[in-house]
């Protein structure tokens, strides 16, 4: 941006132009004689500031003239105010004019921004209206836009501009129509006033109180060139050599003040402050819960961070503190865990895992060595104790249940196994042991034989057994009874001597010392027949002659046994069966005759004859067939043939002139009195002839002489069961002649009484 300077009573006139677009810091001062233009507008220019704002969808083309400059006037030439204070001066803007006419009206439509001098900060915003003219051709105008108040020291913008102005062949005036300004309007997006030397500021803050703040400052209003000279306080530092830099790099948290002063001497002090972020609160690293065994709970280390870097970095890790285990004692529990760290802030982190603390190792018990007993000598259930063999809290012991015997050992002796068992205080089981308890078995028994006996021959004695003891008392009795007694012979029919002998085993598995005694044995007993048992046979299968065994039922010698001579029958049963005896006779190996047996066969009738009925037939009506035999057989040959004629048949019903079907039945009786299946067939017999109807003669009649409807009869010309006759329906007219006569056919329909329709008859009238 071009910049001239005309010293005119030592003062110079000074408009900034300073817009910070695409980061640009720019100047522009006025010279003597656009001074004197501008005093002169002033003083004999009308201005009006009561415009409307320019619609949306306003099209700007044009760039023909443009506001190019700023400021306020009424002030000295530094336009001095103490600052903070309220002041009120003139807006001026300058507008340039690139074409070779006068404008005669110049309009803005703008936002006028005010902006603390201490903080930065917007503190007003309003829409701000104008318009005054002339402008002239080729040249750069101030034109006066009103009056601002503001505070000395703020920044003030104004930013979304709009110029409209009029062509050059009127004299159009203020206020302009905004909706006539297209295309003779334009655009720019901000300028800030001039109000005497003045400053904006970027401030970067100090990343968590490190050398990392900045401070971009852009003088605005004044005369350049400009210098600077910066002092810090409350913390804040100078980097070496930037104390009279324009901007500052670098920078602790702190207060930074600086003084403007521009080529006039013009000066103004600006203060701003630079803070520390805060940084992020850190985490505790994560944990998962755990378990340990009964005392080795301990403290542990974990670490914490907020994953920054540099000075906002927080980061370590602190030792953790335990809880009291709930519930206390060797029997386990649970303990919290818990890391707390605070930082530089006072901000408080906590984190808390559950230690699940497991019961302590289970107590172990150990069983007296093994021993032997004498019979009853069993010892009484006692205990014994146990522990876990650690200390402190750990430590679980204590005493068993009485011990338990896996048996009560009888008089044999045998082992026991005594058990102990225990519940610790934690409820738990613990691992049962055992000892092995031998009981010696009790004396051995004696056996006393019967005295000798005389028997008959077949009646030796069965087996037999008896007592013995070893005379003690209580658990160590052993007693019994022995083995069933065995023989040392089996004498023959003609007997004999033979000796009994008992041996015994006892409870405990020892043999006795056996004992004995003389039987005398008699001949043997008659043999017997015993015959077989009652059956029935079918017709023709009475069984072969057989024969069958005896005995006397002894054994040994004693035994008598043998086969009887063929059995013999006491008739022959025919086809209705009957029944038979059949009898068995013996003699056995002494020739003595046995008892003779016998037996009763049931000879079963032959099979029920069956009978086949004709096949089926149609008939005509009338002609249904007389009753008729039929014969009958159960297909066997010789005594078992049973064969024969049927009753006469029988009919189901006698249809009538219509037909129907009719069952045919034929029913009979065996020789032996047996009713046999009946057996039927199905006689289908057709309807009568179907009747026939006969038209009278047809006639002339008079004009209106018409006959009444009438009736006819019908039949089919059969007899009997077979006749089919009645009387036609009413007969019915083809037309009603008129006057003029004509002819009319008369006729006869009818149903049959078997619901069949008869052919029609007419005649003609």
């Amino acid at each position: 941006m071009p910049t001239n300077t005309l010293k005119a009573h030592n003062e110079t006139f000074s408009i900034i132009y300073s817009t910070k677009l695409n980061s640009m810091k720019s100047n522009f001062t006025l010279s003597k004689k656009l001074f004197a233009f501008l005093i002169f507008s002033f003083l004999s220019i009308s201005m009006s500031f009561a415009q409307t704002f320019p619609p949306a969808n306003t099209s700007c083309t044009s760039k023909d003239l443009e506001v190019v400059a700023a400021q306020f006037s009424g002030g000295d030439l530094c336009n001095s105010c103490v600052t903070a204070t309220p002041i009120t001066r003139t807006l001026v803007l300058s507008i340039n004019n690139t074409t070779g006419s006068t404008r005669t009206s110049f309009a803005f439509w703008g936002t006028l921004e005010i902006y603390s001098g201490t903080t930065g900060q917007l503190i007003s915003s309003t829409v701000r209206t104008g318009c005054s003219g002339p402008v002239p051709p080729n040249s750069i105008t101030s034109l006066n836009f009103g009056n601002v108040t503001y505070n000395c020291g703020d920044i003030v913008k104004i930013s979304n501009i709009w110029e409209a102005w009029t062509t050059s062949n009127n004299n159009e005036i203020c206020p302009l129509d905004p909706n006539n300004i297209s295309p003779k309007c334009g655009k720019i997006p901000s300028i800030t006033v001039n109000g005497g030397v003045n400053g904006e500021f970027v401030l970067t803050q100090s990343q968590c109180g490190s050398a990392t703040g900045a401070i971009d400052l852009t003088p605005t209003g004044g005369t350049a060139p400009f210098t600077y000279l910066w002092t810090a306080s409350d913390g804040g530092v100078i980097p070496n050599g930037q104390s009279t830099n324009q901007d500052l790099t670098g920078l602790l948290p702190g207060t930074y003040t600086v003084v403007i002063k521009d080529v006039n001497n013009c000066t103004i002090t600006k203060t701003r402050t630079i803070t520390a972020t805060t940084p992020p609160v850190a985490t505790f690293a994560n944990t998962n819960n755990i378990t340990v065994a009964c005392g080795a709970v301990t403290t542990s280390s974990l670490s914490y961070t907020n994953s920054g870097t540099g000075a906002c970095l927080i980061s370590g890790s602190v030792t953790s503190t335990l809880s009291s285990q709930t519930p206390t004692g060797a029997c386990g529990g649970t303990v919290t865990e818990t890391w707390t760290f605070t930082d530089s802030f006072g901000r408080t982190i906590t984190k808390s895992r559950t230690i699940t603390v497991s019961p302590a190792a289970l107590p172990t018990m150990t069983a007296p060595a093994d021993i032997t007993v004498a019979c009853g000598a069993l010892p009484a259930p006692s205990t014994i104790s146990f522990s876990n063999g650690l200390s402190g809290g750990c430590l679980i012991s204590g005493t068993s249940n009485p011990s338990t015997f896996s048996a009560t050992p009888g008089a044999c002796g045998g082992t026991v196994t005594e058990t102990w068992t225990a519940t610790d205080s934690c409820g738990r089981a613990l691992a049962s042991v055992s000892r092995t308890i031998t009981v010696s078995p009790a004396t051995l028994p004696t056996m006393t034989a019967p005295a000798d006996i005389t028997v008959a021959c077949g009646a030796l004695p069965a087996p037999s057994t008896i007592s013995f003891s070893n005379g003690l008392s209580g658990g160590c009795l052993i007693s019994g009874t022995s083995n069933p007694s065995t023989f040392s012979a089996t004498p023959g029919a003609c007997g004999g001597t033979v000796t009994e002998t008992w041996t015994a085993t006892d409870s405990c598995g020892r043999a006795l010392a056996s004992v004995s005694r003389t039987i005398t044995v008699s001949p043997a007993a008659l043999p017997t027949m015993t015959a077989p048992a009652n059956i029935t046979v079918a017709c023709g299968a009475l069984p072969a002659p057989s024969t069958i065994s005896f005995s006397n039922g002894l054994s040994g010698g004693c035994l008598i046994s043998g086969t009887s001579n063929p059995s013999t029958f006491s008739a022959t049963p025919g086809a209705c069966g009957g029944t038979v005896t059949e009898t068995w006779t013996a003699t056995d190996s002494c020739g003595r005759a046995l008892a003779s047996v016998s037996r009763t066969i049931t000879v079963s009738p032959a099979a029920l004859p069956t009978m086949t009925a004709p096949a089926d037939i149609t008939v005509t009506c009338g002609a249904l067939p007389a009753p008729s035999t039929i014969s009958f057989s159960n297909g066997l040959s010789g005594g078992c043939l049973i064969s024969g004629t049927s009753n006469p048949s029988t009919f189901s019903a006698t249809p009538g002139a219509c037909g129907g079907t009719v069952t045919e039945t034929w029913t009979a009786t065996d020789s032996c009195g047996r009713a046999l299946a009946s057996v039927s067939r199905t006689i289908t017999v057709s309807p009568a002839a179907l009747p026939t109807m006969t038209a009278p003669a047809d006639i002339t009649v008079a004009c209106g002489a018409l006959p009444a409807p009438s009736t006819i009869s019908f039949s089919n010309g059969l007899s009997g069961g077979c006749l089919i006759s009645g009387t036609s329906n009413p007969s019915t007219f083809s037309a009603t002649p008129g006057a003029c006569g004509g002819t009319v056919t008369e006729t006869w329909t009818a149903t049959d009484s078997c619901g069949r329709a008869l052919a029609s008859v007419s005649r003609t009238i």
